[in-house]
């Protein structure tokens, strides 16, 4: 894969997956060259952008462990960062929108670098990349029309967490969701150290990464000026760390909550507001209008008073 344009490698330190999402938003809207960038998150459930949040991530794991919820630009499944896992992005221009979305042709780097190390890794066909059947990389890409850009941006589980990774998006029980929203499909996952011959510090696997991408590339390496950094910032304050755009922007859905007692709370949200609800028990209902309208959130289902529903969400 050869770069159509001038490559720049954007060498910039930011552990927030709100800042790291908000700026390839920015490389791919108002960047005219291809990009290259590599960053590491703090804790995060990173979900697709259509997808239903309060169905794709556990929140009473989540909020008490600090791990952040974050909608992407991108479509695609929920993946998970934080400490030991490598965020990847490239971000090019292309002539025919039709032709920009090649996962396997973007993924070509990364796999070339995984065969340096000597690590087996094979494209999945499912946008991943797999070693002997399991998981290190999930992708996702998406087209910016516009300016015929498209992002390619991907995870390697190096050696992350799993067992965070596991319990921050497991499903949750008493609980069913009905809705058009893009579902994940969960995979068995691996580290990547589990196949390296010699031992590899974090710090250097993501050096040698930086090495090897700026030579395929032949990119320059800059760093983000002070006016981007605020435009970045500002992205972050209005939209990628709003409960808006992180829950609320989830696809209309209907869930049905089974409190016990042959007891069920239904609810029908839209926009992250509930629209309608209503009371089941052994096949009678009673409407509850008092939540209409209110935000679909722990709290407000807590208003009915007829249990603690944080274990529903």
């Amino acid at each position: 894969m050869q770069p159509v344009t001038k490559t720049v490698f954007i060498d910039h330190r930011s552990n927030s997956p709100y800042f790291n999402l908000a700026l390839e938003e920015y490389l791919l809207h108002e960047l005219e060259e291809n990009v290259v960038l590599l960053y590491t998150n703090s804790n995060a459930v990173v979900i697709g952008k259509h997808q239903n949040a309060f169905d794709e991530c556990n929140l009473q794991y989540c909020l008490p462990n600090n791990i952040a919820v974050a909608r992407r630009l991108s479509g695609g499944g929920t993946v998970f960062h934080g400490e030991g896992n490598l965020n990847f992005c490239f971000i090019q221009n292309g002539s025919h929108t039709d032709k920009l979305i090649d996962f396997k042709r973007h993924l070509e780097p990364i796999n070339l670098f995984l065969h340096s190390l000597g690590v087996p890794s094979e494209y999945s066909g499912r946008n991943d990349l797999l070693v002997h059947s399991r998981k290190v990389s999930g992708n996702a890409e998406h087209v910016y029309s516009k300016r015929k850009r498209v992002i390619h941006h991907g995870t390697l589980l190096y050696n992350a967490n799993l067992t965070a990774l596991k319990a921050a998006i497991e499903p949750k029980a008493n609980v069913t969701f009905s809705s058009h929203a893009v579902k994940s499909v969960r995979s068995k996952v691996a580290n990547i150290t589990d196949f390296l011959d010699s031992e590899l510090s974090y710090n250097e696997f993501e050096q040698k990464l930086h090495d090897f991408l700026i030579g395929y590339f032949n990119a320059d390496v800059r760093s983000l000026l002070p006016n981007e950094i605020e435009h970045v910032e500002r992205l972050v304050s209005e939209k990628f760390s709003t409960w808006d755009w992180n829950f609320g922007y989830s696809p209309g859905f209907e869930a049905s909550l089974d409190v016990g007692q042959e007891t069920k709370l239904m609810v029908a949200v839209r926009k992250g507001h509930i629209t309608k609800a209503n009371i089941l028990n052994n096949g009678k209902g009673s409407d509850l209008p008092e939540l209409v309208n209110q935000p679909y959130t722990v709290k407000t289902l807590n208003q009915t008073g007829i249990t603690d529903f944080s274990k529903f969400f």
